[in-house]
């Protein structure tokens, strides 16, 4: 037995050791690439303004590199363009043009395409490349408002005093303050089974809504304690936070008495179901309204890890945040908290 978990050690550290160095090839390689469209993005401007060359010679740029490199599909027109407007949006933006080629050349279209300003496109650069997120939930969590959500934020959680510095750093920009389900299109008068079921039948745009590295793994998830059951309304499993993330929904607001049962659930998940090599599971209460206050107090004294968050049931709650939004320099300070979370 000890001998097989010592090769299950030995097997995920080398397992880890070859993705992180398959991670930064493909980094290396990316940047190289971005590099390349930025170079031209800058040579079609600067010759347009020396020469007065008009918008045809984009056409016959991409005519005549096509030709040359057959293979290469990123020599379209449209893509030439893209190339000319990255250059022209981030050419006189010192601060971001290095968050450009950290992430995809995909990402950085649909970040050009999609965001009104220069803080909008920083949060989401950084938070593609800190999150990995793929292009369809980078494109979720913008039409979603995700970057106002962050700026209102006020998140409830004990991780701080519950968690590994390593661990914690990695969890406070994945559990967030506020959800939207607006794609249950619900009302808000229902019950708690009903949420978990419409959630059950949405799964995939929950998932896309929690954000990177969940995987489902079933609701009402049964453990056992002597002979009485006990059931988790969802539970996951998070890939990078190599951790159980139990979810318990709540169609009303918060009261002291639910941390004491997920503190209950998480002591269950990590002596019956928690893997040796696995992180402390993770607790988040989802409800329909909290009090930070009140949530504060209910998890002075919680020695697992949980967090308190609210969902709203329309996109309704984005045009409110508009409204609240802080000024340039708060918002400058929260994006610098942002940056100093990923090293």
């Amino acid at each position: 037995m000890q001998k097989n978990n010592e090769y299950i050690k030995f097997l995920n550290n080398l397992k880890s050791k070859i993705k992180h160095a398959q991670y930064k090839a493909y980094r290396t390689v990316n940047k190289q690439l971005i590099k390349l469209y930025w170079d031209i993005g800058k040579s079609i401007v600067e010759k347009q303004k020396k020469l007065g060359w008009g918008q045809k010679v984009i056409q016959r740029l991409s005519e005549d590199l096509q030709k040359e490199f057959p293979q290469n599909r990123g020599f379209s027109a449209q893509n030439l363009w893209y190339m000319r407007k990255l250059y022209s949006t981030y050419e006189n933006k010192p601060k971001l043009q290095p968050l450009v080629g950290e992430i995809p050349w995909s990402h950085n279209l649909i970040i050009l395409d999609k965001t009104k300003n220069d803080y909008e496109k920083e949060y989401y650069c950084r938070m593609v490349s800190k999150n990995g997120w793929s292009k369809r939930i980078l494109t979720h969590q913008i039409e979603t408002k995700s970057f106002e959500r962050f700026l209102t934020e006020n998140k409830t959680h004990n991780f701080d005093k519950t968690l590994p510095i390593q661990i914690r750093k990695k969890v406070k920009p994945i559990i967030k303050d506020t959800y939207l389900l607006d794609f249950l299109e619900i009302s808000d008068d229902l019950k708690e089974r009903e949420l978990e079921s419409k959630l059950l039948d949405n799964i995939k745009n929950f998932l896309l809504e929690l954000g990177i590295g969940f995987t489902f793994i079933g609701n009402q998830y049964k453990v056992i304690l002597g002979k009485k059951e006990y059931f988790i309304d969802l539970l996951f499993y998070h890939r990078h936070l190599k951790c159980l993330v139990a979810i318990d929904l709540k169609v009303a607001k918060f009261i002291p008495e639910y941390a004491g049962k997920m503190n209950f659930y998480l002591n269950l998940l990590d002596d019956k179901v928690r893997l040796p090599d696995e992180n402390p599971s993770i607790g988040m209460i989802l409800c329909k309204e909290k009090d930070n206050i009140v949530v504060e107090y209910a998890l002075r004294n919680i020695r697992n890890p949980v967090g308190v968050a609210k969902y709203y049931l329309t996109k309704d709650l984005p045009a409110k945040l508009l409204k609240q939004l802080p000024d340039p320099s708060m918002i400058k300070n929260k994006l610098k908290e942002l940056d100093e979370k990923k090293r």
